[in-house]
Order: C-alpha cells, then sequence, then structure tokens
C-alpha cells in the first residue's frame, strides 16, 4: 500500500511542521518565562487561509506536551460567532476535558462550574446548560475559580482558532484572561485571518493587542527554504527514496508563491515514489494540482477581467518573483491592465522601475484555465 505524504485537506502534522522559525523561537522563550519566572505569555497568529494557521497552533500544543507532559493544553475552536459567555464556557468546558483524566482534579473543576448560579452540571459534568441571564462577570470568576484548582501544574495552554469571528466582547475577556493574575503559567496563542489583526489596530482596540506585547506573527508564505523544508519532511520516516531536485522545488515554490495550501497541491500532484521528482514533473502536475486546489483557488481574482487573467498569465511566464518595468514592456503589456493588476494587489511596485509578484502565478493559471484563455 502506497502512502501519500502530502494531503491538503489536513493540517501538518507536529512532525511535519515547517518553517515558522521566529514563531518557534517565541514559543520556546515562552515557555521559558513560564518555567523561570511562572508567568504567563500571549502570540497572536494571523494569516489568510490556507496559510497553517491551525498546523502552526496544532505544533505549539506538541511543544507544550513535549516540555511538560502533565500541562494542560487546550484547543478552542471558533465554528460561528458567537458570545462572551459562550467563549469563557467552551474554554471552561474545554479545561475540563483536558483534566478528566485526573479524577481530583475533574471533581474541583466540576464544582467550580457547578458553583455559579445559572451554570448547571449534568451527571459527570459532560453536558452543561448556562443561562442566557449569565453575566460575563459571574464567568469570570468561574473561571478564576477553575485556574486556582489547577494550582501547581507547570502550564496551561490555551489555544483559539478561528478568532477572527470574535466580537469585540469576546476580545476584551481574552485579554482580562491574558493579564489575569493566574496561578498556572498560562501560554494564549489566539490565531485567525487577517481581519483579526485589522480589529486589534483599531484606536479602540490598540490596548487590547499590547496584550500581546509584540508576539503578533504573521503566518504567510513560505519561503523558497521553507517550501523545500515542507516538501521534504513529510518524506521522513516513509522508508521512500523519493527526492525533489531544486529545480523542482523552485519550479512549485515560484508557481504556489509559498502558501502552504498550495504547496501541499502541488506536492501530491507531483509526487512519485521512490523517485526524483524534478521541475518537469511539476511542470506536468500543474493540471492535477489545480484541480486539487480549485475550492481555493476558485475565490482569487473571480472578479478580475480575461484581459486582467492574460496580462497576469503574460507575467508569470517570466518565471519571476521581481522584474524590471522593461521586461513588463518587453511582453506587449497594456498599461491600462498593468495598473488594473496593480490595484488588484496581484503586483507591487517596491521601487522605481520595478515590479513584484505578489500572487501565486497557479490563480493565473486556474483562472486562464477555468475561463479558456491563453497569453496571447
Amino acid at each position: 500500500m502506497v502512502v501519500l505524504p502530502y494531503d491538503p485537506q489536513k493540517p501538518s502534522s507536529p512532525g511535519t511542521f515547517a518553517g515558522r522559525r521566529n514563531l518557534l523561537k517565541a514559543v520556546e522563550n515562552a515557555l521559558e518565562t513560564a518555567d523561570r519566572l511562572h508567568r504567563g505569555s500571549a502570540l497572536l497568529l494571523h494569516g489568510y487561509r490556507g496559510s497553517g494557521k491551525t498546523s502552526a497552533l496544532r505544533k505549539i500544543q506538541a511543544i507544550a506536551r513535549i516540555r511538560h507532559g502533565n500541562a494542560a493544553v487546550v484547543e478552542v475552536p471558533l465554528r460561528v460567532p458567537s458570545s462572551e459567555e459562550m467563549l469563557l464556557r467552551s474554554i471552561s468546558e474545554a479545561v475540563q476535558s483536558q483534566v478528566e483524566s485526573q479524577p481530583n482534579l475533574r471533581r474541583k473543576v466540576e464544582r467550580a462550574l457547578g458553583s455559579l448560579t445559572g451554570l448547571t452540571v449534568l451527571g459527570t459534568g459532560v453536558e452543561r446548560r448556562i443561562s442566557r441571564e449569565a453575566p460575563a462577570g459571574g464567568l469570570l470568576v468561574v473561571w478564576n475559580r477553575i485556574l486556582h484548582t489547577l494550582r501547581g501544574l507547570p502550564l496551561l495552554c490555551l489555544c483559539i482558532d478561528d478568532a477572527e469571528l470574535l466580537n469585540a466582547g469576546e476580545v476584551g475577556i481574552l485579554k482580562t484572561i491574558i493579564e489575569s493574575d493566574s496561578p498556572v503559567p498560562l501560554l494564549v496563542v489566539v490565531a485567525g485571518g487577517p481581519e483579526i489583526l485589522e480589529r486589534l489596530s483599531r484606536a479602540g482596540s490598540s490596548p487590547i493587542l499590547r496584550a500581546f506585547s509584540g508576539a503578533v506573527f504573521d503566518i504567510g508564505q513560505f519561503d523558497e527554504r521553507e517550501t523545500d523544508e515542507a516538501l521534504r519532511a513529510p518524506l521522513r520516516g516513509l522508508g521512500t527514496t523519493t527526492r525533489w531536485d531544486s529545480g523542482a522545488v523552485h519550479r512549485l515554490h515560484h508557481l504556489t508563491h509559498g502558501y502552504p495550501y498550495l504547496v501541499q497541491c502541488f506536492a501530491a500532484a507531483a509526487y512519485r515514489a521512490d523517485t526524483r521528482v524534478k521541475e518537469s514533473d511539476v511542470e506536468a502536475a500543474i493540471p492535477a494540482a489545480l484541480s486539487l486546489a480549485a475550492s481555493w483557488l476558485d475565490q482569487e481574482l473571480k472578479n478580475a477581467s480575461d484581459e486582467d487573467i492574460r496580462t497576469f498569465l503574460k507575467i508569470a511566464g517570466l518565471r519571476k518573483a521581481e522584474f524590471r518595468s522593461s521586461e513588463v514592456l518587453a511582453l506587449g503589456v497594456n498599461s491600462l491592465y498593468l495598473g488594473r493588476l496593480l490595484a488588484y494587489g496581484v503586483l507591487g511596485r517596491p521601487a522605481r522601475g520595478k515590479y513584484e509578484l505578489r500572487v501565486a502565478p497557479a490563480v493565473a493559471y486556474y483562472q486562464a484555465l477555468r475561463r479558456g484563455l491563453t497569453a496571447s
């Protein structure tokens, strides 16, 4: 049975996690602070869909467990918008779920949850109901009681995913949690789309952003070295002799622009067991990779005109991330459409007479295939 090492539909496992060195260094520093100073830390991760935020959260959780085998490690995914009360309830229940293997600690947490009017613990504590009238302040009292039941643990690692769904009140609750005087060191990691950073950067929210003490990380594109690492890491331990040529890595990185989801799609399409993957293999796999990534690519530049896409195709044909104005003009590109690509964010202009490509060429190839367009 052939084991496929690349799966675009699943977050990377902690063992195959690639890149993000600055983030991982910050996590190690936060754990060191918890050990030496018994003090908590907070990290904010932001990035577009498919950038690997969930993978990063799982890697952080794995590091925390390796560092402290008896740490309480909690992940709270936010699937839909909620309220301050529901956020605190979700966090509290997730903490209880983590300590259920420790009977004495479990009973303490259940008593803390059941001590608030409006919060009912049924049976074993698996099912709970909360009154809509229960005030956020009351729930914070319960949260503080839960923290005190965890006294003596080396760490409580709390990870919030899909944080772009948080409303202003919930963000305020998180700030309160981050800045609370907790008897157990807290590592709070919040991950969300770019909206979360924009919201916290507004004048009224800037004190909340300061709660992260500058530990804000853009989980965005891989550089080429990180793309190489993302291709090689899943092969370890499989017993395969598959290798990626440097030319294949370079072409795949250019096609995907290092977007982690696209890297996985192109890797899955080009992969062959026990062989050397060459640049020509990546080129041949483009149609299959575009099909794998269709749901992601379909949302990109869908409002662009056909001529916008043709212009993008011509520029993608340069196979460069940066180029001079003279190179673009030599393609016969109309300046009107060049301006439109600048407005769409497909191109950037870092200096006079220079351009940089900011969107993956795979987007141009997908839209061209979908519309039946060619560069000519």
